[in-house]
């Protein structure tokens, strides 16, 4: 390991990543304690501290790679330095520890428990040069896995590029980078793009002779191909990938190549492969307590075979280890757990544009009083005039944008709530009420655009019209109202659909919402109409159905 005596002319971020790269060898060597101590007789009391921070990282970490499972003595080594890190002047070190928590708890699956740490990291990221990070390539492409993973593709593929400036073309992190590039523009549906730098990927992974890279980015290949449902190609690509996977050890890779092998053959109608290949798969990942969601894509293609075989024994096993999979995977890692993380960061993102903009309206106040007195001073009565004008226009604008912000924030609490209450009719009448309200306050503020300069009440007008058609019943919104309604009231749907065969979608929108108490003025606002439009349409309606007109409408 040497005698660390190089450590004493370095500055505290060059000594702190040395000392990280002892560590990282150190645990493979099994001298993670006899590290802590030669690094330690070398450093000022301060860094001793620092060190001793590092160290429990590292032996957390070694915990949880010799387990291979989420431990409660990693998760109290990382929460004790996390809590010990907050009150550090030493942000570096600050965003490797949240980092490394956040990725911890994100590696089995967390992503809730996670999401707090990657916020902290995150923030602290836009606002520090790359250069001051400790293991800055490591710490933005671990940012980055966590991002995409919760939909913020730009996001991660920012961060990605920054550790890709970071890292030798000539590394095995160069072509992991490459790849996680090619996966966030795979999920943002760019298959063109993804395809290159899957590519990219390849030619980088034979390189440096990395052949578990290069076996994952022939599955990611492969992924493209059965978007593009070129059958035959990612067919290939899977099988290789699995070759390579298995020859190399990589059980965790032969799992996911055979899951979306299965998946494929399924799809094709290849039952027999679909059968043989996922249950391969799901035999493994039902032995990883982290691998839930991988066994249960598993589970529901065999449930699929079972049923079309006719296989009732076989259908009800898969039923209940279905049934069991879906309550450990929807409070962890499952899609509604993603979309909950997701939604607490739009609300964090917009947290922080409002407390910019505050910060914004103080300085902008600050500077309205200065410029006031410099201007009585120097007598220059034109320059007051114009300096004054121009400061009102910076504090218009940036008011607007508070309340731009505060209603963004306000619509994203609704839909919040709307998720937590399982989307009833009840809370779907909540969920429209207040939309009505928020769309009146909105008319209301375009209306006094009007009284503005025209430059800049086109460009506040935009932004409120694009907001105002964001809150509009989509048809995706539609459907999941429409299906709640049935759900809590199939009789007088029923009833509706008997009396009224040829009703058409339109109308039907507007018998639902006023049977749920909505006025015409609330139910034009919700569907973007004006209320004539809707008022006409009742008229229509009870000349048509005369009979039964008064029972609906």
């Amino acid at each position: 390991m040497g005698t660390f005596n190089c450590f004493s002319q370095k500055t505290d971020v060059d000594f702190l990543n040395a000392a990280i790269a002892e560590f990282k060898l150190a645990v493979d060597e099994n001298k993670l304690h006899q590290t802590a101590k030669l690094l330690s007789q070398n450093s000022s009391p301060i860094q001793q501290k620092e060190l001793q921070i590092i160290e429990k990282v590292f032996l957390a970490d070694l915990i949880s790679q010799k387990v291979d499972s989420l431990n409660q003595k990693s998760t109290n080594l990382y929460l004790q330095v996390s809590h010990q890190i907050e009150n550090s002047k030493n942000i570096p070190l600050q965003i490797w520890v949240h980092t490394k928590t956040g990725f911890y708890l994100y590696s089995y699956n967390q992503y809730i428990q996670a999401l707090p740490y990657f916020l902290k990291s995150s923030r602290a990221l836009e606002q520090i040069n790359d250069e001051e990070l400790f293991d800055a390539a490591d710490i933005l492409k671990k940012n980055a896995y966590f991002f995409s993973t919760t939909f913020e593709q730009d996001k991660s593929i920012e961060f990605l590029n920054r550790a890709l400036r970071q890292t030798s073309n000539q590394s095995k992190e160069y072509s992991d980078l490459l790849n996680a590039i090619g996966i966030c523009y795979l999920n943002k549906g760019m298959l063109e793009k993804a395809q290159d730098f899957f590519i990219k990927t390849q030619q980088s992974a034979l390189q440096c002779n990395n052949m578990i890279r290069y076996a994952k980015a022939l599955g990611d290949l492969a992924r493209v191909n059965i978007k593009k449902k070129n059958w035959k190609d990612a067919e290939k690509l899977l099988l290789e990938d699995i070759a390579i996977s298995e020859k190399t050890g990589n059980d965790r890779n032969t799992m996911f190549a055979r899951v979306q092998l299965g998946k494929m053959y399924w799809k094709k109608g290849d039952i027999p492969n679909s059968y043989q290949i996922l249950t391969q798969a799901q035999q493994y990942a039902a032995s990883k307590t982290y691998l839930k969601g991988f066994e249960q894509e598993a589970v529901e293609t065999l449930l699929k075979i079972a049923i079309q075989q006719n296989n009732s024994k076989a259908e009800l096993d898969l039923r209940r280890k279905l049934d069991t999979l879906n309550v450990i995977v929807k409070q962890n890692e499952g899609e509604e757990a993603i979309n909950r993380v997701a939604l607490k960061i739009q609300k964090e993102k917009v947290q922080w544009q409002l407390e910019a903009e505050e910060e914004k309206l103080e300085k902008a106040s600050l500077l309205q009083w200065t410029w006031t007195i410099v201007s009585m001073l120097l007598a220059v009565i034109a320059v007051l005039i114009y300096r004054s004008y121009k400061r009102k226009l910076k504090l218009q604008m940036a008011e607007f944008n508070q309340k731009l912000l505060s209603f963004q924030y306000e619509k994203i609490q609704s839909e919040k709530k709307l998720a937590e209450t399982h989307n009833s009719v009840e809370a779907y009448k909540t969920y429209l009420i207040e939309k009505t309200q928020q769309v009146k306050r909105l008319e209301e503020v375009i209306s006094t655009m009007k009284n503005q300069s025209q430059n800049t009440a086109n460009k506040k007008t935009n932004a409120l019209e694009q907001l105002l058609s964001s809150h509009l019943m989509t048809d995706e919104n539609w459907n999941l109202f429409k299906q709640a309604f049935i759900a809590e009231q199939p009789d007088y749907y029923n009833d509706l659909l008997d009396s009224l065969p040829d009703v058409t979608e339109s109308n039907l929108r507007i018998i639902l919402l006023q049977r749920m108490g909505l006025n015409n003025q609330e139910i034009a606002g919700v569907l973007g109409v004006t209320f004539d439009a809707v008022k006409k349409a009742k008229q229509r309606l009870r000349k048509k159905y005369k009979n039964t007109a008064d029972f609906f409408i």
